[in-house]
């Protein structure tokens, strides 16, 4: 299978975008461990967060980015690397800082957000 995007939101692409990665997260429920040290917990499920760097942006790719991140919730689309596929699910944007580089050039900095899954991956 051809890859022909990497990630999406609401099936948009996002401008300036830098870099992203996955965290393969694993909740646990009932976990603890007993008076000799062993492990005891079930595995809920993996839930990806994933994390997305963006380089500079002019204001209106700003907009653009707040549009999409500043929705209740959202569906992100990314290559899997686990399976190989394209996945998706929804999520929410973590909170998230938009700095002013220059104002008369309206230009903002680089910066990072957490999209946090709202179930397990399947």
């Amino acid at each position: 299978m051809a890859i022909t995007y990497t990630i999406k939101l609401n099936n948009t692409s996002l401008p300036k975008l830098r870099a992203y990665k996955i965290g393969r997260n694993k909740l646990w429920n009932d976990a603890g461990r007993n008076m000799s040290g062993s492990l005891r917990a079930t595995l809920t499920g993996l839930f990806p967060k994933i994390i997305l760097e963006f380089a500079p942006t002019t204001a209106d790719e700003m907009q653009t980015i707040n549009g999409l991140l500043d929705q209740a919730f959202f569906t992100v689309s990314w290559w899997d690397s686990g399976s190989k596929s394209l996945k998706s699910g929804q999520y929410y944007a973590s909170d998230y800082e938009t700095p002013l580089l220059n104002l008369e050039k309206e230009l903002y900095d680089g910066f990072a957000v957490n999209l946090v899954p709202v179930d397990k991956l399947s």
